[in-house]
């Protein structure tokens, strides 16, 4: 009998206090009030105006994992930062970023510690672009032994952003087959490419997202699919991507100082039923291409609020949690 389809959706979460570093700069762009229906279904409205983000408990964000799962997503792929000051051996460069990334880190390690872990699984994407610690990495490889990790024919994903950094794979696979680990590495195609068109460092490749001036969510769909037929130009299995919106206009209005896009009209985030037919339609696509037999998928994105991509429940007028896009994958998802 046919394996059914795995669908991972990434987790980038800034659903943090306004006194932290990017708690701020998301309440700076999603308090507007013409943005604020964007906000996270746990966003506070404050009887002096505006908005608090809490910090979430274990309980609190066990919650959250259950919606996932409910909907029937088989997997988050975490941000996985660099965790301490400890010197920096491998990857990117330090940047103004360093000394804050490690609170990016907190949701993951709350669903490190969920209860509900054994209901949906993780792993990584490791972000090219920063410097690592060896550490950092050896604490990934520990979590990848876990029961709670994805693993594909045994091999935990690792996903790569940053495009293909040969030397940084070669890093985590020398760190992982020491302890006995063999990661699948998957490089995210948002970034520098092989000088020399040679991609066997990695073991598929797929994308962070997929990042469109469209104006219709039909025609950012169209718009990932061509991006999802590209990356058969690297010759190795590819892990498609579907979209469930790009819009970065709260970024466009209140920049973020590590970020910028360009100024234009983006499309709208999707119905219910939008959402549902474009993820019928992914799964067509994916039956077609048989270099897309990897038995997965993802999704951009859990929880990018302000870059328009979301299935994770927003604050709703009436006070519950608007779930209209989760509902639409979730029915999509049924059908597998």
């Amino acid at each position: 009998m046919k394996e059914k389809l795995r669908i991972g959706t990434v987790n980038w979460d800034a659903g943090l206090p306004e006194d932290t570093y990017f708690g701020y700069y998301m309440l700076n762009t999603l308090g507007q009030p013409k943005h604020a229906h964007r906000l996270p279904y746990y966003a506070i409205k404050k009887a002096e105006g505006g908005y608090a983000i809490p910090l979430r408990t274990q309980e609190q964000y066990d919650k959250e994992l259950t919606m996932a799962v409910n909907a029937g997503i088989d997997f988050f792929m975490y941000c996985w930062y660099p965790d301490g000051a400890t010197p920096q051996d491998i990857g990117g460069k330090r940047d103004f970023l360093t000394q804050n990334l490690p609170e990016l880190n907190r949701i993951r390690k709350l669903y490190q510690t969920s209860p509900v872990n054994n209901k949906i699984k993780m792993c990584a994407i490791l972000i090219g672009l920063h410097a690592y610690a060896k550490e950092d990495i050896r604490l990934l490889v520990d979590a990848m032994k876990q029961d709670y990790y994805e693993k594909k024919d045994g091999r935990p994903l690792v996903f790569v952003f940053g495009g293909y950094l040969q030397s940084f794979f070669s890093a985590i696979r020398e760190i992982a087959n020491a302890e006995g680990v063999n990661p699948y590495i998957i490089f995210m195609n948002n970034g520098k490419l092989s000088e020399n068109g040679d991609y066997s460092e990695a073991d598929a490749v797929s994308a962070y997202a997929s990042a469109h001036g469209a104006k219709s969510f039909e025609e950012l769909c169209v718009a990932a699919d061509d991006d999802n037929e590209k990356k058969k130009q690297f010759g190795i299995p590819v892990i498609p991507l579907l979209s469930a919106g790009w819009n970065p206009t709260p970024r466009i209005d209140r920049p973020s100082p590590w970020v910028s896009y360009t100024d234009q009209s983006y499309a709208p985030a999707p119905t219910a039923e939008q959402m549902e037919s474009a993820t019928l339609n992914f799964f067509k696509w994916i039956e077609n291409n048989p270099e897309a037999n990897t038995g997965y998928g993802v999704i951009f994105a859990w929880n990018e609020f302000e870059e328009g991509g979301y299935l994770c429940p927003t604050l709703g007028a009436d006070g519950k949690p608007c779930t209209e896009i989760l509902d639409g994958l979730s029915r999509a998802l049924k059908q597998r």
